[in-house]
């Protein structure tokens, strides 16, 4: 059981730093959504599709999907894909029309 706890751990750790990483591009895709750079919008968009939708592949993969040990991990890469698909529905944040 000790080998499968290690194993555990160390694939928790992998999977925590690859959702931060998946944490900040998003950031990255709000903070160029307002300046309105569709290009990088756009590219992060992708990135944080495939890196969430990869960690949850992962976690099907490996039966870990919805165990009650790691629902943390498929929460947090849903709440991303789902975070990214409600802003680009509703266009927000957008950049400011400036008035004269």
């Amino acid at each position: 059981m000790d080998k499968n706890r290690a194993r555990f751990k160390q694939m928790e750790m992998i999977m925590t730093v690859v959702l931060c990483v998946d944490a900040a591009i998003f950031l990255a895709y709000l903070i160029f959504a307002g300046l309105g750079i569709t290009g990088l919008k756009i590219v992060t968009t992708i990135l944080c599709f495939l890196i969430s939708g990869a960690v949850l592949y992962f976690l099907y993969t490996t039966r870990e999907l919805l165990r009650k040990r790691s629902i943390w991990m498929t929460l947090a890469a849903g709440c991303i894909i789902l975070c990214v698909l409600v802003s680009l529905i509703l266009r927000f944040p957008a950049p400011a029309l400036i008035m004269p």
